[in-house]
């Protein structure tokens, strides 16, 4: 089985961390978006939490509107750099904050919240249940190789598959597929566990989720079909 995709060690944060830059330039940031999707027991996403600080509105600041617009808007969206927790810290210390609070606190920012559709997970028939993390955005020839290489994908089948991944955990297979969907707009990554095991599965969304948030996408719900 391949390996589970490298990430970087700041990947043990819970909040996912983005430059705010000035349209057309990625320096240097504005300021910064931070956010945190809420999960379900079945690891659907419930809500997602947000809250972007810019010295030139006064601080801290929370909008449901502006996170949907991410999401929605590829030119909104593109004013977005995903960093670590560390290059957060550098760019906040920067842009004059000083130290950046701590992940607790940074919570405390989170007022304004977008409600994500939740339901009783969606039933395909026969197989394991598989958790689908939708993405927003597009991939050009480079970003897409890049993001093959980090996700450790071969060759894929199926519709709209682009590369399929594997480890294994103990007694446990987890497989992912890195697909197209919404008629080639969107991406999402399949991810199922055999036998399902969420304890194991929780950590491996997030770090599946980080790599590809680092090649230029944006995560926007996690959905689960039993």
């Amino acid at each position: 089985m391949t390996a589970a995709p490298a990430t970087s060690s700041a990947v043990t944060s819970t909040l996912d961390y983005y430059l705010l830059c000035p349209a057309g330039a990625p320096d240097p940031p504005l300021g910064l978006l931070v956010e945190e999707f809420v999960l379900a027991d079945d690891l659907s996403a419930t809500r997602l939490r947000t809250a972007g600080w810019t010295p030139a509105d006064g601080g801290w600041w929370s909008s449901a509107a502006f996170a949907r617009a991410v999401r929605a808007d590829p030119d909104v969206r593109a004013r977005l750099r995903a960093v670590t927790r560390v290059g957060a810290e550098e760019a906040y210390l920067r842009s004059g904050g000083g130290a950046l609070p701590g992940e607790d606190m940074l919570r405390g920012h989170f007022r304004d919240d977008v409600p994500l559709a939740t339901a009783a997970p969606l039933r395909l028939g026969g197989g394991p249940p598989v958790w689908r993390v939708l993405f927003a955005g597009g991939l050009d020839t480079g970003r897409l190789a890049g993001l093959r290489t980090a996700l450790r994908l071969d060759a894929g089948t199926g519709p709209g598959v682009v590369g399929t991944g594997r480890l294994r955990v103990g007694d446990t297979t987890f497989h992912w597929d890195l697909r197209r969907v919404g008629g080639g707009v969107a991406w999402c990554l399949d991810v199922t566990a055999e036998p399902a095991h969420r304890g194991a599965l929780r950590p491996l969304l997030r770090r599946l989720t980080d790599v590809v948030r680092r090649h230029g996408l944006v995560p926007a719900t996690i959905e689960c079909f039993a």
